[in-house]
């Protein structure tokens, strides 16, 4: 999707994007092997190859994309920086900041499900940031990630952020998390079904109290909020993709059950 994309080149927008694809020019190559593009002048056509050249020469880099993208077209980096991509979700001890605490940071990169845990290992967060080109949320633009540069002064976040929120309410996904996961067919093990951010908040309440049981509950439903993002932005990239190449997610299977793509390994 990312050699598709033409709308982070100066004065290119969805029309004209389209326009190029109409005319055979699917990919950044063969922008630079046509000859001529109707609709384009001579010095017009010059100045985009150009920007096309220097797409290909920063193929590697989300950091140069990131910004060039409007927010709501980013989702088209995700398959090109999977690899390098991390899910992240946050518990504190309630809703309004600054002044909350953090209590667990889950991350999943695909492979390995971390969590880092207020008076255990919360202080280790940053450092497993380091590496990463894309980092995906489920609401973190408004919460989490303002939360984390707060209690987290100096946090160095990857260069591009998807927020699955608003990739989903653009495919006409509302509501929660909890609410959406039923219908891409996620199920929650039993302890943690139905459960929600304010009960959250009160098993690390009983966790400080001296209940033993409390905390690892606490862990299940964190990463379920986490692992559970990588079969969403999975679909969420497919039927994008689809809608926008003109396949209107026909033969997309959404309620086929979660792929998780092998078993999260825990580790603290």
């Amino acid at each position: 999707m990312l050699k598709r994309t033409f709308i982070h080149l100066p004065g290119v927008g969805e029309r004209t994007e389209a326009h190029f694809w109409r005319q055979g020019l699917h990919t950044w190559e063969d922008f630079l092997n046509a000859r001529e593009v109707p609709g384009l002048g001579r010095q017009r056509l010059v100045f985009l190859r150009s920007g096309v050249k220097e797409s290909l020469a920063q193929e590697d880099n989300p950091a140069y994309f990131g910004p060039l993208l409007p927010v709501a077209e980013r989702w088209r980096l995700f398959r090109r920086f999977r690899e390098r991509a991390a899910y992240l979700d946050i518990e504190t001890t309630g809703y309004t900041w600054p002044g909350l605490q953090v209590t667990v940071v889950g991350l999943y990169d695909g492979r390995t499900m971390r969590q880092f845990i207020h008076g255990r290992n919360l202080e280790e967060f940053p450092e497993a940031l380091e590496n990463l080109d894309l980092i995906v949320t489920f609401n973190g633009s408004q919460f989490d990630l303002p939360v984390l540069r707060t209690y987290f002064p100096g946090l160095k976040l990857p260069p591009v952020h998807l927020d699955l929120r608003f990739i989903l309410t653009r495919l006409g996904f509302r509501g929660g998390l909890k609410k959406i996961e039923p219908r891409f067919g996620i199920k929650r093990p039993p302890e943690v079904d139905g459960m929600d951010g304010y009960e959250a908040v009160l098993l690390w309440d009983r966790h400080c109290r001296g209940d033993y049981t409390a905390l690892p509950t606490l862990l299940t439903y964190n990463r379920e909020d986490v692992v559970n993002l990588e079969t969403l932005m999975d679909r969420a990239f497919h039927l994008a993709q689809s809608r926008l190449l003109g396949g209107g997610g026909q033969g997309l299977n959404i309620c086929a059950q979660r792929e998780k793509g092998g078993e999260a390994k825990q580790g603290w």
